[in-house]
């Protein structure tokens, strides 16, 4: 929510904008755009590891529309911050960032509305309440009907900007901006069609990890494609000839993480080959424009250190996604089941009492020939209070690879089913998470301190 409400001072700077005509309101507001950036990105972050952790199924991502719900502001906000710093550098996209801004906050509100209102059965959603639903919606209306209609009445005042050539970093931002929102145009609808539909006729669908994977899944990787051509180019004007060889080496790195997948990994497929040549492809270019800011300031690393951590979360989602291990099976006491390169023993269940739950435990034994490893202990949760039931996981992580155990029914006789996972590079979800953060938080810091090392007027020598 920090994200939503931050998006809410680069819809008001966009606001006032308009109304005073005001051209380089981008700067100003370009702070509130990266703590909103940084609040979304570590709030889905925190929301898939809740998932993953929590709900025993072994994803972290599901579509679920209250997921989705962050990930359309993500994704305008993303747009936003690249296109407000083509406004503020060469003074570009001057009102396409104003409406980036407007359908930032919009998405928030939107997404507000799902989360609260109650119109969604989700486990991330909270308790129904129409009144509440029916106020978010009242604001709805109001918010984007009126910034649209200002928008509508005033963005000629601001019309204009300088020009750019077809090969300049402008180009590659404004691609950039229409996969982006191409992005978040295929989440919006996968998210709203089935609820739209449900309220006019009464046909009640679901749009699952199929639907985005013919729409968001290919218009994301072009994107990735894209990104590391932006910081080699320049300004207005760029060298395609020069970018192309600067980002050779990188290229190479991208070729190498497809034949190591090649080499190493079964099944061999194209979306997984694809996947890690592209994200050594982002790291590798991340790498080339390190080299290339070399004692510059810690702000100016801001943006590869960014589209590493981009690099390292495609690798998690491609190894847990597409490599991953499963085993259903129901054992009782001494019984053996194996996952992956696993093995592990049932070594029965136990009764346990926590604060406020009453908790069923099992005890199970990762072996490694006749030694014992580690035991790992998955539990199946009451809260009395609540009502509700609720699987808490066991994982073992060696920061490359993720062994994951849910606790199933009770077969009877002590037997009970277990679900068990081997997940590749989960922990590199959201490692790159923490990485993209932390590259907003550079940036921020750099604004932040220029603008606190700029005298204020009062303390500015007279004439």
């Amino acid at each position: 929510y920090a994200g939503y409400v931050g998006l809410s001072a680069s819809f008001s700077y966009a606001a006032a904008a308009l109304i005073v005509g005001e051209a380089g309101w981008a700067r100003a507001a370009r702070p509130f755009m990266l703590i909103a950036w940084i609040a979304l990105t570590c709030g889905i972050a925190l929301g898939s590891w809740w998932a993953y952790y929590e709900l025993g199924w072994g994803g972290f991502w599901f579509w679920d529309p209250v997921e989705n719900a962050s990930l359309m502001p993500w994704l305008i906000a993303t747009a936003l911050l690249h296109s407000a710093l083509a406004t503020e550098r060469s003074g570009a996209f001057r009102t396409w960032t104003l409406l980036l801004a407007i359908g930032g906050f919009s998405l928030s509100l939107i997404g507000t509305f799902l989360v609260r209102s109650g119109v969604l059965s989700s486990v991330h959603a909270f308790a129904s309440d129409p009144t509440r639903g029916f106020f978010i919606m009242v604001l709805i209306f109001c918010a984007i009907g009126g910034a649209l209609g200002l928008f509508a009445w005033r963005a000629h005042t601001l019309q204009g900007g300088a020009t750019f050539e077809t090969v300049s970093r402008e180009s590659v931002l404004l691609l950039n901006n229409v996969f982006l929102v191409g992005a978040c145009a295929a989440v919006f609808v996968g998210t709203l069609y089935p609820l739209g539909l449900d309220a006019m006729t009464g046909q009640k669908i679901s749009v699952g990890p199929p639907y985005y994977a013919l729409t968001f899944a290919p218009i994301f990787f072009a994107l990735l494609l894209l990104v590391p051509f932006g910081p080699q180019l320049g300004w207005r004007r760029g060298d395609a000839k020069a970018a192309f060889r600067a980002l050779v080496p990188a290229l190479g790195l991208g070729g190498i993480a497809a034949l190591a997948v090649l080499a190493m990994v079964s099944p061999r497929t194209l979306t997984g080959i694809l996947a890690f040549a592209v994200a050594g492809w982002l790291i590798g270019a991340s790498i080339l424009d390190f080299l290339k800011r070399k004692g510059a300031r810690a702000s100016a690393f801001a943006a590869a250190l960014a589209h590493a951590g981009l690099g390292v979360t495609l690798m998690g989602v491609a190894g847990t996604t597409l490599w991953r291990s499963e085993a259903l099976d129901v054992v009782g006491p001494g019984e053996t089941m194996t996952v992956g390169p696993y093995t592990l023993r049932f070594d029965g269940v136990a009764q346990v009492r926590g604060p406020n739950f009453q908790a069923t435990q099992a005890q199970l034994a990762l072996m490694d020939g006749g030694r014992v490893v580690t035991v790992l202990r998955p539990e199946k949760r009451v809260y009395p209070a609540e009502g509700q039931e609720v699987a808490d996981t066991a994982i073992r992580t060696t920061g490359v690879r993720d062994l994951y155990l849910a606790l199933g029914d009770d077969r009877g006789n002590g037997r009970w089913t277990v679900r068990a996972y081997v997940s590749p590079l989960a922990p590199f979800i959201w490692l790159g998470a923490l990485v993209m953060a932390a590259g907003g938080f550079l940036s921020l810091w750099g604004r932040l301190r220029v603008k606190l090392a700029a005298p204020s007027p009062a303390t500015q020598p007279a004439e």
